[in-house]
């Protein structure tokens, strides 16, 4: 059964999609256009010559771009279907923002945490209330010198706590 095939739409000019190579060599070059070949241990094997990433026309997104360079250098890509040529600034920074695209839902979701951020302990106490409930709070200086107050809350029988931050605006 053929797997569905994916194009990105890039904007108005530029669609793209990875092709089979995008994750380095293969014995069989697939569905790359642009490649070279390595003999390792006596086999020959596919490599993209784009990196994996092979740009197509966002009004036909069949159609992929056909590379062309002029006297001086400058680099065009053009839609052999409906002419459209358009000038490319850097094709590094293409493919890095075709990347940039392909990893937003990669990163969706993803943990966050703050390197920036220090804190200086200036209190802490944990307090068990006869109830089976207790309380910890933190008192702490961030690098600004602005004062965080943290409260965590839970109960002896579970692990799932609350916490909340209240950051204390200290006027003189």
């Amino acid at each position: 059964m053929d797997e569905k095939k994916t194009i990105y739409r890039l904007n108005d000019n530029i669609s793209f999609r990875k092709c089979s190579l995008s994750d380095g060599m293969n014995l069989a070059y697939g569905d790359c256009t642009n490649f070279h070949t390595e003999e390792v241990n006596w086999k020959k094997n596919y490599c993209c010559n784009q990196d994996g990433i092979h740009f197509h026309c966002t009004k036909h997104p069949e159609i992929e771009l056909e590379r062309q360079v002029d006297d001086i250098g400058s680099i065009y890509y053009k839609c052999e279907r409906c002419n459209n040529t358009f000038e490319i600034d850097s094709e590094h920074f293409l493919k890095s923002e075709c990347l940039r695209m392909l990893n937003i839902p990669e990163f969706k979701g993803a943990k966050l945490i703050r390197l920036d951020d220090w804190y200086v302990p200036e209190i802490k106490e944990r307090k068990k209330l006869e109830t089976g409930y207790w309380i910890t709070t933190d008192v702490k200086t961030d690098k600004d010198g602005d004062t965080i107050v943290v409260v965590y809350v839970g109960h002896k029988d579970t692990s799932e706590k609350a916490q909340f931050f209240i950051k204390l605006l200290l006027t003189s």
